[in-house]
């Protein structure tokens, strides 16, 4: 990680993302992951707000067997940290810059009095971590079809809407690669989703 000293850039990414506050927060930092750079894991708890604002990041976390969960890859206007801030530290996801990532970083400790009395924010934390929870559910509900867990998947968790690659669909939708591609099949006759090149599917819109 490494912090801009740009306040032109600063000023340009906080106008971008300020409906989200009620008061700007007296400490607000702009900061670079590289690709594959850790934001944060369980043994290391975010001590400040990230708030995404170019790029994108992988989450998951680890099941108690060792396996990787994948959660979801988040876009610009997500919030990270809301776990930690929510008391929930032990519960804290890895979260990985899937490319070159910029975000608004907000420290908890210098900033604790505004953030904790700003409505607009902590409505918006309460949303974030909301969701975040929410698709940790449907993607491991062992009652849902695989059928609805790639739609959800296309839908609700790929900002793009598509899958680029089978094999890395695998890990997330907790399935095999003939499970996957006889899904994927079906859902390409049904005219949901439409095949785009070798293992690239895209939501029909």
């Amino acid at each position: 990680m490494r912090e801009i000293g740009e306040p032109a850039k600063l000023e340009h990414f906080w106008g971008e993302q300020k409906a989200h506050f009620r008061q700007r927060p007296p400490v607000l930092k702009l900061v670079e992951f590289e690709r594959g750079e850790l934001l944060n894991d369980p043994l290391r708890p975010l001590s400040q707000f990230y708030l995404l604002v170019k790029g994108s990041v992988s989450i998951y976390n680890l099941t108690e067997s060792g396996a990787i969960r994948y959660i979801s890859k988040a876009a610009a206007g997500t919030l990270l940290g809301d776990m930690e801030f929510s008391g929930a530290g032990s519960l804290s996801f890895y979260i990985e810059a899937a490319e070159t990532v910029l975000c608004l970083a907000v420290p908890f400790g210098e900033n604790k009095n505004i953030l904790e009395n700003d409505p607009v924010f902590l409505r918006f934390v309460l949303g974030q971590l909301a969701g975040k929870l929410s698709l940790s559910a449907v993607m491991t509900a062992s009652a849902q079809t695989l059928e609805e867990k790639v739609l959800f998947f296309l839908q609700k968790i790929q900002p793009d809407h598509e899958i680029s690659s089978v094999s890395h669909a695998l890990q997330p939708l907790h399935c095999s690669r003939r499970q996957l591609h006889r899904v994927l099949k079906k859902l390409c006759e049904e005219g949901l989703i439409l095949k785009t090149g070798r293992g690239c599917y895209q939501l029909r819109v």
